[in-house]
């Protein structure tokens, strides 16, 4: 569907180039003046409009589906009620953030998701390219809100606002992740496109400036005029546009692409639709609730565009205030949920592994991620593009059903989880932890592997890693073996001690008279059962 990928790319880098230019006629009193202004809203109407004429066609011989023709609509009628927007930018009643705010989300964002789904749903298209094109297009998405977000900082002053230069470094953060995944996905022809424009003085100067931005040098960094940035992104911008559509030419699939035998555990995997997954793979990802019950109509339709990445520990997923575009359901391996603050302190607020889903309630809602999520320990996702996933929970009831339970367990497991680490002493957050991976891992009675670094599990029981070592130290007086990535119980009972309501049913001995601890009453002291 080339001939829809195109002039949306097109409309989307013109909103795009509006939403700088209002930033700089709002902040500015003469980099942009109104002459300026209602040129550029032409631009972008001219651009719509070039789609317009060529829907009436379009929809005659059949060439968009109901649901797509019905998502075009809809984005044109949005993009034309601007013209209220406008009256307002051209009086100068309405501020800067809400002018971001509106074009990112209410226009660029849907665009984004049109595009990403257009291009899943052609069925010539190969869903490891169409992955990483939607990484480009969020990539541009971001230097397109820095070029804005600059302006006003510049204009304003206020790379001299501590909070201001928190959020912008989080944007650029925001480029490098999108970027990484991107050249992670990409193939040799998408690379070259990348290659081919972004070797430019634009894209190394703002580089550079990043880079000074980052070691808190500011002043030599950003010693530029407003309009001058704005001149400087918008080369860097419009370069990235003809990536954008060089990259259309290349979701073709390519028959001739053989799957390699690089059997690496540090490299780099993405394998693309069921039939590439392993037969253990294919039969986990069966047994996940949020695929029960679902007709082999729907899960060929959900899997057509699935993916699975192997990702290395440290791996960045997503940063607080993303927009998903991909769900992320984890096959093996860990990863951390946790909320960061300016000062770069953490807080850990949950750590996920097989068969959990990482923050599905954004994924549902269209809604920003509200946590970060990084990989802890070397993972295996799955992951389904969003647009696909709220496509089906509209048409599927069974889906729609499963999606409720999933969140509610989640939910319910999250709070379960925040009750027992707060409310617990620091030995009974150990031992309770301790207790908790032993009976998940099942393998042997009396040893438990720790999962991922001792200064995770830390942050994670909430407390500090001295503590936490302490902590250990009065397991080992008890007669626990602690090891760099284990501790050996001194007893297959040991732990018995630290069980409550939520970890018993995993319990084989719950219940039975082997039980040593029936009332699952939990104590600071290490009791060592017979």
């Amino acid at each position: 569907m080339r001939e829809l990928l195109v002039p949306l790319a097109r409309i989307m880098h013109e909103v795009q180039k509006e939403r700088g230019c209002v930033i700089l006629f709002l902040c500015s009193n003469c980099a942009m003046d109104n002459d300026g202004i209602h040129q550029k809203f032409l631009e972008t109407n001219h651009a719509v409009e070039a789609l317009t004429v060529k829907l009436p066609g379009w929809r005659k011989n059949g060439r968009l589906g109901l649901n797509l023709w019905d998502k075009v609509e809809h984005l044109i009628s949005d993009i034309n009620e601007l013209s209220k927007h406008r009256d307002l930018v051209l009086e100068k009643e309405v501020s800067a953030t809400t002018s971001i705010s509106l074009y990112s989300h209410k226009i660029i964002g849907p665009i984004i998701d049109l595009m990403i789904d257009v291009a899943l749903k052609d069925p010539q298209h190969n869903s490891a390219n169409v992955s990483a094109f939607s990484n480009f297009l969020y990539l541009k998405e971001r230097i397109g809100r820095e070029r804005a977000l600059g302006v006003r900082g510049l204009v304003s002053d206020a790379f001299s606002n501590d909070e201001f230069i928190e959020n912008y470094r989080f944007l650029i953060a925001e480029q490098d992740s999108y970027k990484d995944t991107f050249m992670a996905l990409a193939n040799e022809a998408q690379r070259l496109c990348y290659d081919r424009y972004m070797d430019d003085y634009s894209v190394k100067r703002i580089d550079e400036m990043h880079k000074l931005l980052r070691e808190d040098k500011m002043g030599e960094g950003y010693a530029i005029s407003a309009t001058d940035w704005y001149e400087l992104a918008t080369q860097k911008i419009d370069l990235m546009h003809k990536v954008e559509i060089d990259l259309v030419g290349t979701l073709i699939k390519d028959e001739t692409e053989k799957p390699t035998d690089d059997n690496s555990e540090n490299e780099d995997r993405l394998y693309v639709g069921m039939n590439s997954f392993s037969k253990k793979q294919q039969d986990f990802i069966q047994t996940l609730p949020l695929f029960n019950g679902l007709s082999d109509w729907t899960l060929a339709d959900l899997f057509r565009n699935a993916s699975i990445g192997s990702y290395k520990k440290g791996k960045l997923l997503f940063l607080e205030g993303e927009l998903p575009n991909r769900l992320y359901i984890i096959l093996e391996g860990w990863v951390k949920l946790y909320k960061g603050n300016s000062s770069g302190d953490e807080t850990i607020v949950q750590m996920l592994t097989s068969g959990d889903m990482i923050a599905e309630s954004a994924v549902f809602l269209n809604a920003p991620f509200p946590i970060s999520a990084q990989v802890a320990k070397n993972a295996q996702i799955l992951t389904l593009p969003s647009p696909i996933i709220r496509e089906n929970i509209k048409t599927n009831n069974e889906l729609a059903i499963n999606v409720l339970t999933a969140m509610s367990v989640h939910s319910q497991l999250l709070i379960q989880g925040l009750e027992n680490i707060r409310l617990k002493s620091a030995t009974e957050r150990v031992g309770w932890f301790l207790l908790k991976l032993l009976l998940e891992q099942g393998r042997v009675p009396d040893m438990v592997e720790l999962p991922y670094d001792k200064s995770l599990i830390a942050s994670y029981l909430d407390m500090k890693p001295e503590t936490f070592s302490r902590t250990l130290k009065k397991f080992k007086q008890k007669g626990f073996e602690i090891r760099k990535d284990a501790v050996i119980l001194p007893k297959v009972k040991a732990l018995c001690g630290f069980c409550d309501s939520d970890v018993a049913p995993a319990c084989s001995m719950h219940g039975t008279p082997d039980c040593p601890n029936p009332d699952c009453i939990s104590s600071e002291e290490i009791v060592l059962y017979d």
